[in-house]
């Protein structure tokens, strides 16, 4: 899980949530500096709706501000991430804001896009949210052969996907 790898390799984690509406979270998932946060992962998570009943009493905590992958795992439920995208697109300011560096504007930036799964079984996982993830680049490196994210069809993500990939770009810019 993103939330541990953070912690593992830089020290610290925390979520902080930015923007939350009744489908949409804009998050901050950092570690924490010398008294700075540092944008680790910048996630816009779509929210499926309704939710489904089984992960209902642990999407109340996720809503409150709770790590999404977290809270997920230590309610001892089963996961899994069905990869829609991953590409590199251009740092803007917003990132560079958010991950207290202005240095990273016009760097690389990996992008992920995929639907997380939850359920109380692997045999019973239910689409839960889509999430679009930016990563900075000490967390997540672009490798040599990562397409931009410009070049990668998106004709069969649809709407939740694509709103969530919309809504991170434009916070990255």
């Amino acid at each position: 899980m993103n939330s541990e790898q953070i912690l593992a390799r830089f020290g610290s984690y925390a979520v902080r949530v930015l923007h939350q509406g009744d489908h949409y979270r804009l998050a901050n998932l950092c570690s924490h500096h010398d008294g700075v946060d540092i944008c680790r992962t910048l996630a816009v998570t779509h929210f499926m709706t309704p939710t489904p009943a089984p992960l209902s009493e642990v999407d109340t905590l996720i809503r409150q501000g709770h790590s999404i992958g977290s809270t997920l795992k230590d309610a001892g439920l089963a996961l899994s991430r069905n990869i829609l995208a991953e590409g590199h697109t251009v740092c803007g300011d917003g990132f560079a804001r958010v991950a207290s560096d202005h240095a990273l504007s016009g760097s690389e930036l990996v992008v992920k896009l995929y639907e997380l799964c939850a359920g109380p079984e692997d045999s019973s996982l239910a689409v839960y949210a889509t999430i679009a993830e930016a990563h900075h680049p000490q967390h997540v490196a672009v490798s040599d052969d990562m397409p931009a994210l410009a070049d990668i069809p998106s004709g069969n993500w649809g709407e939740n996907a694509r709103g969530a990939l919309e809504q991170l770009l434009a916070a990255v810019a």
